[in-house]
């Protein structure tokens, strides 16, 4: 790594405490030390010393790291009277019995996040650490940025219409090293961005059908997405970064005609994960695809019913999965106002209190990663969110003020299969069929 790209990588850092001793041990031994720890830590030793800070930033490390960093959660919140312009990280990690210690970390304007004077952003998508967000229409540019670093690039306009593109996505083309961005219009063409030429390329027809692009959909460098017709949706779409080709992923074949008009599909565990909702919403099925691209390898792990809050009026619940923790209990979103642990053998499910907000919110997995975009960005301008500038005012600063809480505990288990809503955050009923 340059020299420059050194200073640019991270805020300089005095020594606080002597790094000798550190200094002596293997190089391999201080990667495999360091990559182990979580994110919050690893934020304060990068002002340790200059050493350290040049270890951490280093694309080596980066890459380590990446493989091991844990999945947590990304909240945004909807306030009902005014907009948002934060995002809250937490990262879960298992305790003994059914507490989770949660390390949480803040971003905003302030600290990390580039969306400046912009009355509110979109989150789009994230791919190895980084984050895509636009504005509130298309009216705004789109941005990729790690929060983590502060850092951000913003991407050039298209020559589409803006009134035709449909979505933005990015991806990671392993072969190349390069970070990339698709635009597809619906059903015509599509066109790509590599960060660092400064220009965007046609690639084709886009599929058609197309819905929306999930949050967390990028998997074996492709993005993938539903794809709906008048009858059965046909396949899953995935676009594939390295060779720059669309091509069709099949859906599990018990669907048979099965139809319905609220498909889920997420990347969980490293897996490909499709939600697949009755048709009048009163359950629904979750699919894993274990062994990616082979039809047979999808395997229904949960079957929830009895969704109906009130079922007179129709109205339903909806539970999106978010993460499998190691204890093989899963995280859901429920009803977009509750984060819910769904325990697999108990059938029983437990809020955990992953934000104490009564608005309605998103909760999608994340793993926050070091890599720079000083390294990936070439030819790109590379900007840089100011931390700290006005004195006295904790913004300046990524936030982790009672970043170690545990959750659950307060909540015990109770059987059940239904969530009563309540009002902004569900109550647990025993009792229930």
């Amino acid at each position: 790594m340059s020299s420059k790209n050194k200073e640019h990588s991270g805020e300089q850092c005095q020594p606080k405490v002597p790094c000798s001793k550190f200094q002596q041990l293997p190089q391999a031994l201080v990667l495999e030390i360091l990559s182990s720890l979580s994110i919050k830590t690893l934020l304060n030793c990068r002002c340790v010393c200059k050493d350290w800070l040049s270890i951490i930033s280093d694309p080596q490390f980066t890459k380590l790291h990446s493989s091991r960093s844990p999945v947590g959660i990304l909240i945004k919140t909807y306030p009902p009277k005014r907009k948002s312009r934060k995002l809250d990280f937490t990262h879960i990690e298992d305790c003994a019995g059914s507490d989770l210690l949660l390390e949480k970390i803040r971003f905003n304007p302030q600290n990390s996040l580039p969306i400046g004077a912009m009355p509110e952003f979109r989150l789009i998508n994230s791919c190895n650490g980084l984050l895509c967000l636009s504005g509130p229409n298309r009216n705004y540019p789109c941005f990729v940025c790690n929060p983590i670093l502060g850092e951000h690039i913003s991407i050039p306009p298209t020559n589409l219409s803006r009134n035709k593109c449909f979505f933005v996505g990015l991806g990671f083309s392993s072969g190349t090293n390069e970070y990339k961005l698709l635009q597809m219009t619906n059903g015509t063409e599509a066109v790509i961005y590599t960060i660092g030429t400064g220009v965007w390329r046609s690639v084709g027809n886009a599929p058609g059908d197309i819905d929306q692009l999930p949050f967390n959909p990028f998997l074996r460098g492709a993005l993938h997405w539903v794809s709906y017709s008048s009858t059965v949706p046909d396949f899953i779409h995935s676009f594939d970064f390295e060779r720059e080709q669309f091509r069709p992923l099949p859906v599990p074949s018990l669907l048979g005609n099965r139809f319905s008009d609220c498909y889920i599909l997420e990347v969980v565990g490293g897996c490909l994960c499709l939600s697949v909702f009755d048709d009048d919403y009163s359950k629904f099925d979750m699919w894993v695809m274990k062994e990616y691209g082979v039809q047979e390898s999808w395997t229904k792990v949960l079957v929830f019913g009895n969704l109906y809050e009130c079922p007179e009026e129709r109205i339903c619940h909806v539970y999106e999965p978010i993460m499998f923790l190691r204890n093989g209990e899963i995280l859901l979103l429920f009803n977009n106002c509750a984060v819910v642990c769904y325990n697999q053998e108990t059938k029983s499910f437990r809020e955990i209190r992953i934000t104490w907000t009564r608005s309605p919110f998103e909760a999608i997995a994340y793993s926050p990663s070091f890599v720079s975009l000083y390294n990936v960005s070439k030819r790109e301008e590379v900007k840089r969110v100011q931390r700290g500038k006005k004195s006295g005012k904790k913004s300046g600063k990524l936030l982790s003020e009672g970043s170690y809480e545990c959750a659950g505990s307060s909540m015990p288990s109770r059987k059940s299969t239904k969530l009563n809503s309540g009002y902004g955050c569900p109550a647990f009923e025993e009792g229930l069929p």
